[in-house]
C-alpha cells in the first residue's frame, strides 16, 4: 500500500483518545476583542480528548467558525491548549470528521483510496474506503454515505453529498494532503504547508483570518490567530501543552523542526502494540540478506522509523470500528528501502539456493518469483519480489543480485522500495486475492 507516508507525528493515537462530537451553537466567546453575534451559528467540529483526562466541554473544545467574520477562525479557551493539537484538530466530513493533519492514501494492492477519519458513532478511527465507480477516474465510498472521490492525477477531490469539497494535492514527498476545504455555502479554508510539504504551517479562510502553527523540535508549541474585529486587526497566540516557563502572550516563531525528532504514534486499533528489539534485529537481518550496505527493511508489521513522520510506522493487522480484523500491508510481508529516509537506491538480492525462477518482472506487478527447496529455517518456499528494476541474475557468493529496488509499480517518485513476500509451496505468483493466505512470516524464516 504505497502512499501511507510523510509529515509530522500525525498518525493519531486513538487507543488513549475518545471523540467528542459537538454541534456549535450560538453563544459568547472569551476571546479578547471579539464582538459576539449571538444570532449566528458556527460550524460543527470534532475534538479528540485523552481518555485518561476528564472531558470538560466548556473549557477544551475547538470551534470552527466559518460564518462570523468578526471572530477568529478557531474559537479557543483563554488558557493554554492541551498537548496533542495535531491529533485532535478535525473538520466535519459527512457523518465522519477528517483530522486535517492526515493524508489521503492509496492501496495499490487492492486498488482503493483510504481516508483516515473519526467515526461519530463508534468514537474510534475509521478509514473511509473508496473503490472504483462506474465513471472513469471516479471512486465511491463503500459505507453507504455516497462520498465521491475524483482522481485528477496530482489532485484528488473528495465530495460529500451536501456538496462540500476536500481538495488533496500531491506534495514533493509524494503524499496527498488536504489543500482546500470548500463547503456548500461558499466558505473555504486553505491549508498551507512548508515548501517540502512535510509540515502544516497554517490555515487561512476566504475572509483572510489565519491560524499559524508554530513548531519546535517537540512538535506544535503554539497557535497564533489573526482576524479583524471592529475594523481593528487582532493577533493572539495560544501556547500548547504545559509550558510554565513561557508566558501565555509570548509568540513563538515558526522553526523548521527536524521531522525525525517526532515520535510516531500507534493507532489504537493496532493488534501489535510494540516494535520490539527482537523485531528490529529481524529487520536488520532481512536488510543484510536482501539489500545493499545502507538498506533498511520493514517487516513484522512495522515500517522503518526513519521514513517521514506521518508515514505510518505500523502497517500490520488492525481491528476496524466494526470489530472486523483486517490484514495489514506488512502482515507477513516486508518492504526494502535503500536508505533510512526511504529515498535511497540499493541493489536487490535474494539468497542463493533457488532451483527455478520466473522470467523478467511481470508488467503489472514488476514481480519475480524464486522457488527454494530450502530457505533459511523452512523447506518448500516461494519467494516473490515486487518492484524490481534493472533485472539480472548475477551470483555473488551466497546471494544473487536480481536488480535494484523501486521498479515499475513503486509507490511514488520520492520513495523507492521493493515489496517482498514468502509463500508456502511452489506457488509461482498466486492470484492477488490468494496471496494473503499463502504468506509466511519473514521474521521466522531467517531467525535463530
Amino acid at each position: 500500500m504505497p502512499s501511507y507516508r510523510s509529515q509530522l507525528t500525525r498518525a493519531f493515537r486513538l487507543a488513549a483518545f475518545i471523540v467528542c462530537v459537538v454541534n456549535i451553537v450560538t453563544g459568547a466567546t472569551s476571546v479578547p476583542g471579539a464582538k459576539v453575534d449571538s444570532g449566528r451559528a458556527r460550524a460543527k467540529f470534532v475534538a479528540v480528548k485523552a481518555a485518561t483526562t476528564p472531558v470538560d466541554a466548556a473549557a477544551s473544545v475547538f470551534k470552527w467558525n466559518v460564518n462570523e467574520k468578526g471572530l477568529p477562525l478557531l474559537a479557543l479557551p483563554n488558557s493554554h491548549l492541551k498537548a496533542g493539537l495535531d491529533q485532535s484538530l478535525s473538520y466535519p466530513l459527512d457523518q465522519f470528521s477528517f483530522p486535517v493533519f492526515q493524508a489521503l492514501t492509496y492501496d495499490d494492492e487492492r486498488a482503493r483510496y483510504l481516508l483516515p477519519s473519526l467515526s461519530k458513532e463508534s468514537k474510534g478511527v475509521h478509514f473511509i474506503e473508496f473503490l472504483p465507480g462506474e465513471s472513469k477516474n471516479t471512486y465511491t465510498s463503500t459505507d453507504g454515505a455516497n462520498i465521491k472521490l475524483i482522481d485528477n492525477d496530482n489532485m484528488k477531490v473528495v465530495r460529500t453529498s451536501d456538496g462540500t469539497k476536500y481538495i488533496f494535492v500531491r506534495y514533493p514527498d509524494g503524499e496527498f494532503r488536504c489543500a482546500t476545504i470548500k463547503d456548500a455555502g461558499g466558505a473555504s479554508l486553505n491549508l498551507l504547508y512548508t515548501a517540502n510539504g512535510l509540515l502544516l504551517h497554517g490555515v487561512v479562510d476566504s475572509a483572510g483570518r489565519t491560524l499559524t502553527f508554530n513548531y519546535s523540535s517537540a512538535g506544535i508549541k503554539s497557535l497564533t490567530q489573526t482576524w479583524m474585529a471592529n475594523s481593528e486587526g487582532l493577533t493572539r497566540t495560544w501556547m500548547v501543552g504545559e509550558q510554565p516557563e513561557l508566558a501565555a502572550n509570548i509568540e513563538v516563531k515558526y522553526s523548521h523542526a527536524v521531522v525525525s525528532a517526532f515520535t510516531k504514534a500507534l493507532p489504537s486499533n493496532a493488534t501489535v502494540r510494540q516494535y520490539t528489539t527482537a523485531m528490529a534485529d529481524a529487520d536488520k537481518t532481512l536488510a543484510r540478506i536482501f539489500g545493499g550496505p545502507n538498506a533498511v527493511a520493514g517487516a513484522n508489521g512495522f515500517e522503518p522509523a526513519g521514513l517521514a513522520a506521518t508515514y505510518p510506522f505500523y502497517r500490520g493487522d488492525i481491528i476496524g470500528d466494526d470489530g472486523i480484523r483486517r490484514r495489514g500491508h506488512l502482515t507477513y510481508a516486508m518492504h526494502l528501502y535503500g536508505s533510512t529516509d526511504g529515498t535511497g537506491d540499493s541493489p536487490l538480492y535474494v539468497p542463493a539456493g533457488f532451483t527455478q525462477h520466473s522470467g523478467p518482472p511481470s508488467p503489472t506487478d514488476a514481480a519475480v518469483t524464486f522457488y527454494y527447496p530450502r530457505l533459511g529455517n523452512l523447506t518448500d518456499v516461494t519467494l516473490a519480489v515486487f518492484h524490481v528494476s534493472d533485472f539480472q541474475i548475477t551470483p555473488e557468493g551466497d546471494r544473487v543480485r536480481i536488480g535494484s529496488i523501486g521498479g515499475p509499480g513503486g509507490s511514488s517518485a520520492s520513495y523507492k522500495h521493493s515489496h517482498i513476500e514468502f509463500y508456502r509451496g511452489n506457488t509461482g505468483l498466486p492470484p492477488l486475492a490468494e496471496r494473503p493466505s499463502h504468506r509466511i512470516d519473514p521474521s521466522t524464516i531467517f531467525g535463530k
